[in-house]
């Protein structure tokens, strides 16, 4: 448990974007904070905007006469037994208008039922074993209610660990993407998530099932309803975009996370200057000023048309979606019309290539090539109003670029059949080359935002996700080996001829041993027919001898319903030793094939002769 629990810590404090959490919290400068926790980047995040004191939650005892501003307890809970009497002694140490923040996962997480390993325990359903220490919703709501503290509750998502948007009871309105969500190298997906916590949010229940939780203890709360952390970009473009609740309704704020930021801000706000100075249009930017490192934008109550294409795409009706379209085209080249001309600025941010494709293309200079669906809002008075126009560049961009990124970025018409989005395409001249160019384009502007990615780390752990959504039959054979073996522990000399039957159906099956092992295949058949095409992630093979430094999985591709046979000869299962001897082995092959190649080569035979 330790040395899971030590791994997963390495893997998340080796990524910046660890003080994501705590990136757009409004932390008064010039406080003290106690951070009881051991994450070297969020102790430099801390080191250089608070007076800090680091501790360990067993020495908090030792820090005598000091008060703090705000204590920052990051994931110790977790493996806490005695909460109640920790958080009591970090009470003790705070001025009476300070704040005490708690980061811990969810018991309860939606991750874990959905096939992520419970990270303490490194097991599937680790969280629902009674030594399990950590705590449900409900259990750090009675927690703080025995303590008689004014709480709230943000959800940091993915998790507190990584996080790129921090939802909270008052707004769950959000595309939450669950695509980097652990760092475990295997993982099962039993469900879509997405799908799973929408559903959750519609009936009520999402809170309860959070993968994370971000507790805030003060008596004075923040007025932030939600967040999205966007620091996946260049220093320059580095922002948080917060929801606020004000007295009359909400309003937006993007804030600048770093000085370079301002300029880009600078930017924005001339953009819609420029805007208003214009003749009336039949749709309006959303108003927006200016205060120091913020964008103050107003909050437009709402149906973007996002959210509309992906109604009438679930009713299959195209002619409404086309109509949708030809609106946001008719929006997008609502302007100056001139002919496409390269300059620095172009090159700069969207590259050098062919143009000859847009010699006759009709282009806009200086405009928002973000008009993407759901940056447009009808309002309930019919008016349509462009929000987020943060992508704005004093050069000539063509028409059919921008709208080719609103068909690219809509997840509601990528659900479009492929022939109704190639109508799309067609219908507003975006010829199959043109695609190809304005992939180019987007691919550099993508660079010329972006800083490294949070993909980019997960890519390092070549992480293998089993989806049961798809059809496939799976048998584990742990239980099964384990009677057959007749023994309540492993020892080294069990081995044993093992003989497995099972009904399938007619789909991909996949067979999986619960522990690492070493055994021979004898025959694997369906309906008595010998499969001999199939797949495993043994380390190697020698023969028929199969050797797993990992837990063993066979793959068969199967379009048979009937009876699965599965002979083999099981030599060593579950053995502490079974890394060494399957080093010793494969160290032993690799020589007697050097040794092989040697003999067949001439200056061997030559040598051989001659003594």
């Amino acid at each position: 448990m330790d040395k899971v629990r030590m791994n997963y810590k390495k893997f998340y404090n080796q990524i910046k974007y660890r003080t994501n959490v705590f990136e757009w919290y409004p932390f008064k400068m010039n406080s003290s904070l106690l951070y009881i926790g051991d994450s070297p980047i969020l102790i430099d995040f801390f080191e250089g905007k608070f007076d800090l004191t680091v501790s360990d939650i067993s020495e908090i005892d030792s820090i005598k006469n000091t008060l703090f501003n705000y204590v920052v307890i990051d994931g110790v809970f977790d493996v806490l037994d005695k909460k109640k009497e920790s958080l009591s002694k970090v009470l003790s140490m705070m001025y009476p208008m300070g704040e005490i923040i708690i980061l811990a996962n969810n018991r309860l997480a939606l991750r874990y039922f959905a096939g992520v390993k419970e990270f303490e325990s490194d097991d599937f359903f680790g969280h629902l074993k009674r030594t399990n220490l950590l705590y449900s919703k409900r259990q750090w709501e009675s927690l703080c209610k025995d303590l008689s503290l004014n709480y709230k509750f943000y959800y940091p998502y993915p998790d507190y660990l990584l996080t790129t948007q921090v939802l909270s009871d008052a707004w769950l309105t959000s595309n939450i993407n669950l695509q980097f969500e652990d760092y475990h190298s295997f993982r099962y997906k039993l469900f879509n998530e997405n799908e799973a916590l929408q559903s959750l949010i519609d009936s009520g229940d999402f809170s309860g099932f959070s993968n994370s939780f971000m507790i805030v203890i003060s008596n004075k709360q923040s007025d932030i309803v939600y967040s999205k952390i966007s620091t996946e970009r260049k220093d320059e473009f580095k922002i948080c975009t917060n929801i606020v609740k004000k007295n009359e309704g909400y309003i937006v704020e993007k804030v600048a996370l770093t000085e370079k930021g301002i300029q880009h801000f600078n930017e924005i706000n001339e953009f819609y200057k420029n805007s208003q100075k214009q003749k009336e249009k039949w749709f309006k930017y959303c108003p927006v000023r200016q205060i120091d490192n913020k964008l103050i934008f107003d909050f437009i109550d709402g149906q973007n048309l996002e959210s509309l294409v992906d109604l009438y795409v679930k009713n299959n009706d195209f002619e409404k979606v086309f109509e949708t379209m030809d609106l946001l085209y008719g929006i997008i080249s609502d302007g100056i019309i001139e002919s496409f001309n390269v300059n620095e600025v172009f090159l700069n941010v969207f590259g050098n290539h062919d143009f000859e494709l847009l010699s006759n293309e009709k282009s806009i200079r200086f405009c928002d090539i973000d008009i993407i669906l759901e940056n447009v809002v009808l309002t309930k008075n019919k008016k349509f109003y462009i929000l987020d126009y943060e992508w704005v560049f004093d050069c000539t961009v063509p028409i059919s670029f921008i709208l080719y990124r609103a068909i690219l970025h809509s997840m509601a018409i990528s659900k479009l059949p492929s022939e109704q989005i190639d109508k799309l395409y067609k219908r507003y001249g975006i010829s199959t080359e043109l695609r190809g160019l304005y992939l180019s384009m987007e691919e550099h502007f993508q660079n010329y935002v972006s800083d490294k990615k949070i993909s980019d780390y997960y890519t390092q752990l070549h992480s293998k996700v089993i989806e049961l959504s798809k059809e496939q039959t799976r048998f584990f054979l742990d239980i099964f080996v384990k009677q057959n073996m007749n023994m309540e522990k492993n020892t080294l000399f069990n081995s044993k001829q093992i003989h497995f039957e099972q009904e399938v159906n007619d789909c991909d099956i996949l067979i999986q041993l619960g522990k690492k092992a070493i055994f021979k295949i004898n025959d694997i058949k369906i309906n008595d027919n010998l499969i001999s095409d199939f797949q495993t992630n043994a380390s190697f093979v020698i023969n028929n001898d199969y050797y797993f430094l990992e837990i063993p999985q066979i793959q068969i591709s199967n379009r048979e319903k009937g009876l699965l046979k599965m002979n083999f000869f099981l030599f060593y299962y579950g053995e502490d030793c079974i890394n060494d001897i399957i080093n010793l082995i494969e160290t032993n092959h690799n020589l007697n094939k050097e040794l092989y190649e040697l003999k067949k080569s001439k200056i061997y035979r030559l040598t051989k002769n001659k003594f």
